[in-house]
């Protein structure tokens, strides 16, 4: 080791400036190198000491990639675990269209909570068949995925009729859903009251609501207030209102306006 140590030789160098990066705002020292020895022996070479654009583009990237594999794996996770109809998979705000003054103001406080979105805030939509609750709410979802928000859209009848056949096939488990469900950031929970009325449907529903406690949760109903408590029992219903402001959208069925 001495002996290659003996053999090396430090560059030649000339300070030929200094100055502030407008990249990085370090201070940088330019100097001029001569190759001492090799194939590119006595080539002069400009080297910056200090500066640091280099290190923040590759974190700049760095920091890119992660993100975009973020958002993958979490549309992943949203398109594996809910339950959607398919002619609900391409909706979006853009694609909403609101009608009428009552429709576009439901839109207009959708898009509210979806820019100043509080973990703990709820919403509920509530109004006529086909007036575009589910579009809305699914519409949230993909808003906030977008911000790598982790959502989850559920319609409660398809959920509940899940869980009962996770009892009897290999797949994903009930515990696993549940999981989910209580781990995400915004769950949509589609289509309330409209579930088969059993004790245990009832019982299941609490055991969600009761696991979301404290985090955002978006609820859809074609019912009114005393129906869905009727529907739901009043416990249930008192846990689905904590906390939540109501968006009610009444109008023409928005599935059949081309008629």
């Amino acid at each position: 080791m001495e002996g290659i140590k003996q053999h090396l030789t430090t560059p030649e160098q000339k300070l030929l400036k200094t100055f502030v990066c407008d990249g990085c705002h370090q201070h940088v020292s330019q100097n001029e190198l001569i190759i001492p020895s090799g194939p590119r022996e006595g080539e002069r070479v400009i080297a910056n000491y200090g500066c640091r654009c280099e290190n923040i583009k590759l974190a700049k990237a760095a920091r890119k990639k992660y993100s975009q594999l973020k958002h993958r794996k979490l549309m992943a996770s949203f398109n594996y675990y809910s339950l959607i109809n398919d002619s609900l998979k391409e909706a979006t705000f853009d694609n909403f269209d609101a009608l009428d003054s009552n429709l576009k103001l439901a839109k207009e406080k959708a898009l509210a909570y979806s820019h100043s979105f509080d973990r703990k805030q709820n919403l509920l939509l509530t109004g006529d068949y086909g007036t575009g609750k589910s579009h809305l709410s699914i519409s949230i979802t993909k808003a906030l995925m977008k911000r790598d928000y982790e959502c989850l859209f559920l319609s409660l009848p398809k959920l509940l009729t899940k869980i009962k056949r996770t009892y009897n096939t290999k797949g994903v488990t009930e515990d696993e859903l549940l999981n989910v469900i209580q781990r995400v950031d915004l769950l949509v929970l589609d289509d309330i009251g409209a579930e088969q009325q059993t004790e245990w449907s009832t019982s299941k529903l609490f055991e969600i609501l009761d696991d979301r406690s404290g985090k955002a949760t978006v609820y859809t109903t074609n019912l009114s207030s005393d129906e869905l408590k009727e529907r739901v029992n009043e416990r249930n219903f008192s846990r689905i209102m904590d906390n939540t402001n109501v968006i009610v959208m009444n109008g023409s069925d928005y599935r059949r306006r081309a008629f």
